[in-house]
């Protein structure tokens, strides 16, 4: 079901973002993107998806008034998809939302002030939330939760099966929150031992950027070359990009699908 969901997107990552014209299995589309990407591979795909479903997602919040009614009843973005949605969706859009979700949280929070408040010391934050705004999903989470389980299945049988290994250590493989959850997706204890072997060189050619760097910093010619940008793609190694990974700060109580975020 997952997998035909997104027969589209692959197809439209493939042209758009990969430069590939013909058709491809998702494979050789993670081959592909393992050589042209300088940064994890998950965060990456994760950014096309949302990027690609947020963009179409304004228009239809723009032009579709029985969208806007639905978003209006049942739907939200999180902390982190409203930020990403605002870099796609008109600030009219937004403000044309806005204005019909307020009057919303001022019902709710008149039928609060009628209630007994006391209990509110003892609610947890999350249901005090779901008072003031009601019981609402992210759709963009919902979908990068079907998203990276597809992706990360599909690095793992790769990996197992050999068809993607040379890519991978020949890549900057994976940001470490990322590696985390892949390992966690590998069917065997070897490939495993394979992946975390093909990421310690990549680390250690990351720090043999990281010195590059350094030492051009010192030099006054400053000719960095490709380890220009070596400290930004290090910290992405170890947090993932922006927005883009939860990573190992998420509680481990909070279980969500591997890979996905929080909601």
């Amino acid at each position: 079901m997952d997998e035909e969901r997104f027969e589209e997107f692959w197809r439209w990552l493939a042209d758009s973002r990969l430069h590939a014209h013909e058709e491809m299995p998702v494979e050789a589309i993670l081959a592909r993107a393992l050589g042209m990407w300088r940064t994890c591979v998950v965060c990456h795909l994760l950014w096309e998806r949302a990027f690609e479903l947020a963009s179409r997602w304004q228009y239809v919040l723009a032009e579709d008034p029985s969208a806007q009614v639905e978003f209006v009843k049942s739907q939200t973005w999180c902390n982190r998809h409203a930020w990403f949605f605002r870099g796609v969706a008109s600030p009219r859009t937004l403000g044309r939302l806005h204005r019909r979700l307020h009057p919303r949280a001022i019902e709710r929070m008149k039928g609060l002030l009628e209630s007994d408040l006391s209990r509110l010391t003892v609610d947890h934050p999350a249901q005090i939330f779901r008072d003031l705004v009601g019981d609402r999903t992210c759709l963009l989470c919902e979908d990068e939760a079907a998203f990276v389980a597809v992706v990360l299945t599909g690095l793992a049988q790769g990996l197992a099966s050999g068809e993607l290994r040379s890519a991978f250590v020949s890549s900057t493989g994976c940001c470490l929150p990322h590696l985390a959850a892949l390992l966690r997706a590998l069917p065997d204890g070897d490939t495993a031992r394979d992946l975390l072997e093909a990421t310690v060189q990549q680390l250690e050619r990351s720090m043999e950027e990281l010195d590059i760097y350094e030492a051009e910093t010192e030099n006054r010619k400053r000719r960095y070359g490709s380890a220009a940008d070596a400290p930004t793609r290090a910290l992405a190694y170890w947090a993932g990009q922006r927005g883009m990974s939860w990573g190992w700060c998420q509680r481990e109580t909070e279980s969500t699908p591997r890979g996905g975020a929080a909601r």
